[in-house]
């Protein structure tokens, strides 16, 4: 089960890493079409969706499923809860304070969404092969694959 912990952190990081290419290229393109002020815009609205992913991702790598299946889900409903909340404080925050133009910010944010379906899609390669029981298998010699 060790293993499996850091398994979830790298597929919680490599899930950043596309919401954070997707963003770029939304932002790109927003730049292109209509302006820096657009760009930044959508950086905001990705950034939100970055934070936001990571933050559950994150904090539920850290818990097993295995050892107490009530904790966990537990531990899930409160992530999705907390991410909620920190997602509309990070839009507040950003709307006074950036005042970052609507239709960018929130196109960059829906398009970090984009990041789960690839994942589902290529089914998570990024996470190595994890064994039945949830963790690595052993050889025969004893050494992890």
């Amino acid at each position: 089960m060790a293993f499996f912990l850091p398994v979830l952190r790298r597929a919680a990081l490599w899930l950043g890493a596309i919401q954070l290419a997707i963003t770029l290229v939304v932002a790109a393109a927003a730049g292109w079409l209509a302006g820096l002020e657009s760009a930044r815009s959508a950086l905001i609205g990705g950034g939100i969706g970055i934070v936001a992913g990571l933050y559950q991702a994150l904090r539920l790598a850290g818990r097993s499923l295995a050892d107490d299946p009530a904790r966990f889900m537990r531990a899930v409903y409160v992530g999705e809860g907390m991410k909620i909340l920190l997602t509309a404080v990070l839009f507040v925050v950003a709307i006074r304070v950036m005042q970052p133009r609507f239709a960018p910010t929130m196109v960059a944010y829906a398009a970090t969404f984009i990041a789960y379906w690839i994942a589902l899609g290529t089914g998570y390669p990024w996470a190595g092969q994890i064994g039945e029981a949830g963790g690595r298998r052993e050889r025969t010699t004893g050494e992890r694959q």
